[in-house]
């Protein structure tokens, strides 16, 4: 009776980094960063939003302030047009009291004058403010947009698994990173003046 030997599979374990697939390992890595970045991102952008939305609120208040003084300002100027219009006074006590409710009326309108253009001064400094704010939300949706595609590019990358894929999936994602980054920091970024990609992004914003 022959007996016949059965090879069997060898357990060896695997070494630390044995079997370790690199593009894996890399693009969850930076799929992980970067949602982590976006995450954060659109949190900035949202109270950049309601900096604005709190902006615009306080201008048109300031506008409808100078409107009522303006408004104001001609009442007093018309009271006090209308007071020398009433003719010769009968005595010298009347004439007394109207020049001194026309010198009131006056300093009221002064008064009214003066206010408008501090509200005026007010409500173009919001202005800038809101361009200022309008710029930086410019910058987060850029990063936004750049890094969900990079993000879509991962995805297809885990897929087919690809270097060269990868690394074009770094492009947008980087261009991204910098936009979120010179968001943060207050950096200028005219990314509208690039002469590829700046056509794109004035079409979008």
């Amino acid at each position: 009776m022959t007996i016949m030997a059965v090879d069997t599979p060898s357990s060896k374990p695997k070494k630390d980094g044995e079997g370790f697939d690199w593009l894996e390992g890399s693009v969850g890595l930076s799929v992980v960063l970067l949602a982590t970045f976006l995450g954060i991102c659109n949190v900035k952008d949202g109270n950049i939003v309601q900096q604005m939305q709190q902006s615009i609120i306080e201008r048109n208040n300031q506008w409808l302030w100078f409107q009522a003084r303006n408004i104001r300002m001609e009442m007093y100027l018309t009271a006090a047009d209308e007071m020398r219009a009433m003719g010769v006074p009968s005595s010298p006590e009347d004439k007394t009291t109207r020049d001194q409710m026309i010198a009131l009326y006056e300093k009221k309108a002064k008064s009214q004058d003066a206010k408008m253009k501090d509200q005026e001064t007010k409500a173009e400094e919001l202005k800038e403010a809101y361009g200022k704010l309008n710029e930086l939300d410019d910058k987060f949706d850029i990063c936004e947009a750049a890094l969900a595609v990079g993000l879509a590019m991962m995805g297809v990358t885990a897929l087919i698994k690809r270097w060269w894929l990868f690394v074009l999936a770094l492009v947008p994602s980087l261009f991204g990173v910098y936009m979120g980054v010179a968001g943060f920091a207050g950096l200028e970024a005219p990314v509208q003046e690039m002469p590829i990609i700046g056509p794109i992004i004035r079409l979008i914003l």
